[in-house]
């Protein structure tokens, strides 16, 4: 058992360090040298967890996954108004991508065509869609959210929605880095008005005004 914490320990300090190195540097630009330096462990180590470079960034990126995944499952787990859920996933979404924002697009750009870890890793992005449902299903039960006659179903395009938002504030903090909290109320209230009822929506952003 002792071994097998040891053995735990060294990898998470192996993706810890290689976390913070991508956040610093290209995926080019980062090696495993430098990796296994700051991990306080010899490269040969790093090799024997994760056999290449390649595999090494690819577990770097589920287990950010997973922690984004247990956070969302957190904030569904309390107790509040499901809007107010919904609020807490996309403010926290957005501080997810702006704080790892070098790290995923790095390891995207390189790793999502490359085998074998790519299903998993889109698996577990499909995942956070899935996690909301309930709630958004929630929202629908209690008259918050638009009736649409449409044929594909309307809590997965409001789940969906709702990260597509979100990234798209975090993309737009490249071009104003000053107006992060501005940028985020203005697709909040954008997002609102697009999937709330009429009456509710005006209420709503009254309320949390």
């Amino acid at each position: 058992m002792e071994i097998e914490e040891r053995s735990r320990e060294t990898y998470n300090k192996i993706i810890q360090a290689g976390k913070e190195i991508l956040n610093k540097k290209d995926y080019h630009e980062a090696v495993v040298e430098e990796i296994a330096q700051l991990a306080g462990v010899a490269k040969g180590t790093v090799f024997f967890y994760f056999k290449t470079k390649e595999n090494l960034f690819k577990e770097i990126m589920l287990s950010l996954l997973d922690e984004l995944n247990t956070s969302i499952e957190g904030i569904l787990a309390n107790v509040l108004p499901p809007l107010k859920k919904l609020k807490k996933i996309y403010d926290y979404y957005i501080e997810f991508n702006l704080r790892n924002m070098q790290i995923l697009m790095s390891i995207r750009k390189q790793l999502l065509h490359v085998e074998p870890k790519v299903e998993e890793i889109k698996e577990k992005l499909s995942q956070l869609s899935r996690k909301i449902l309930p709630l958004v299903e929630e929202m629908f039960k209690a008259g918050l959210i638009k009736k649409i006659a449409v044929s594909v179903d309307l809590t997965e395009v409001v789940s969906s929605m709702l990260l597509m938002y979100a990234s798209a504030v975090s993309s737009m903090v490249f071009f104003y880095p000053d107006r992060v909290n501005e940028l985020k109320e203005i697709f909040w209230e954008i997002l609102l008005h697009g999937i709330l009822n009429e009456d509710v929506s005006i209420e709503m952003l009254v309320f949390e005004k």
